[in-house]
């Protein structure tokens, strides 16, 4: 599904790959929204790391770190995120069991539109991604989020970080902001990392992990 080199635009215009051997991935990958992109064009924005390990037959173990890199006038708090996958099961199931916050639950098959509807698996305020009440429980600018997902599928062996960037729909890994200055809201997807090698677009940068 993925080789075992990936090529996309960002300086030097050059991606490391990511590959599975044995258990464990090789790198975790950095990401970032594109907010040219976003629903509402208001200037929210962030990034991140995913971090996927196999754990042996059908299981592994995702790690998702977000954080609030949002202008300061623009304010707003970082209050959920949706993303889908790759994996050639059909059936595959991708549950939250931890977070450094415990305001965000599983908000699998939830709405992401304008972006598609339904996404795999994500977390939000009170399990919503569009809702959720106030919006300060959330993730404050500057601030970050840490989540663990227990992946479950019959290809676990064969996914990597990149699986959860990619499936159904034009963006795939999708976060939402509440709670703006103005009152407003918006929704910043992360580029695909096709789209990145077509478009030159920085976004997507992997990190050797230290054994």
């Amino acid at each position: 599904m993925f080789g075992s080199l990936r090529k996309s635009c960002v300086a030097p215009m050059v991606l490391l790959a990511v590959g599975v051997t044995g258990t464990a991935s090789a790198g975790i990958l950095n990401i970032s929204g594109d907010s040219n992109t976003s629903a509402e064009m208001t200037g929210s924005n962030f990034t991140g790391t995913l971090d996927y390990t196999f754990g042996g037959g059908s299981n592994g173990t995702l790690v998702i770190s977000l954080t609030n890199t949002t202008p300061a006038p623009v304010g707003g708090f970082l209050t959920a995120f949706l993303f889908n996958s790759s994996s050639s099961d059909g059936t595959i199931s991708v549950a939250l069991t931890n977070s450094t916050d415990a305001d965000f639950l599983d908000a699998a098959g939830s709405n992401g539109q304008p972006f598609g509807n339904p996404f795999l698996a994500g977390a939000g305020l009170s399990g919503t991604f569009e809702g959720g009440g106030a919006p300060q429980p959330g993730i404050a600018i500057g601030a970050t989020g840490t989540f663990t997902f227990d992946v479950t599928a019959t290809d676990a062996a064969a996914l990597t970080e990149f699986s959860f960037l990619e499936g159904p729909f034009a963006f795939d890994f999708l976060v939402r902001f509440r709670g703006l200055t103005d009152g407003g809201s918006d929704k910043v997807p992360v580029p695909t990392p096709g789209a990145l090698a077509l478009l030159g677009v920085a976004g997507l940068t992997t990190t050797r992990r230290r054994r």
